[in-house]
């Protein structure tokens, strides 16, 4: 037999079906939330190893700059034995490259940026032949006679550490590069 149904037995059904939809929706909130704050953390650890590399990579041009500077009138850290350290270069943090117009959060980033490298004589090299670049080649007054000049190479070697401020990790990133200054 077919009993019909009364309209007031489905008057509870409708309230099952929406606190099960209720539940079901926040269930997908939370795990979300949590999705996106892990998401943030790794998005702000890989912004701290970059900025750990490119301090790294801020010494070394301070490094070739010293290079440079006392490199006048002859090779600098030739008073050092081949491949011990001839000049260590610091920086307490990296303020020094912010703007005026930075964020405060870009100007703590900075202060939390600091850097140190070394600076090694490796050795030389005789070579012959002039300082001719690209249309030069060839150019001089005394093509063909042969100049002997002396290339130095130099290893720097660079730390860059990102120090953890509010919470976040620390990272450190070490770059080491040959550099050579002919003479």
């Amino acid at each position: 037999m077919n009993t019909p149904l009364n309209k007031n037995s489905r008057e509870g059904f409708i309230i099952v079906i929406s606190l099960m939809l209720m539940l079901v929706m926040t269930t997908m909130g939370v795990g979300l939330y949590y999705s996106s704050k892990q998401t943030s953390k790794e998005v702000a650890n890989n912004i701290s190893r970059s900025d750990a590399l490119y301090t790294a990579e801020a010494c070394i041009a301070d490094a070739r700059l010293w290079l440079k500077v006392n490199s006048t009138p002859d090779a600098p850290c030739l008073n050092v034995e081949p491949g011990k350290i001839c000049q260590n270069v610091t920086s307490q943090n990296m303020s020094r490259w912010s703007l005026t117009n930075d964020s405060q959060i870009l100007q703590n980033r900075n202060t939390a940026q600091i850097y140190t490298c070394t600076i090694s004589l490796l050795g030389s090299a005789a070579t012959s032949g002039g300082e001719g670049t690209g249309f030069d080649i060839g150019e001089s007054d005394d093509y063909g006679n042969s100049s002997v000049n002396t290339k130095y190479f130099y290893r720097i070697r660079s730390t860059g550490t990102m120090n953890g401020n509010s919470g976040m990790r620390s990272f450190s990133s070490a770059v080491e590069v040959i550099d050579s200054m002919i003479f």
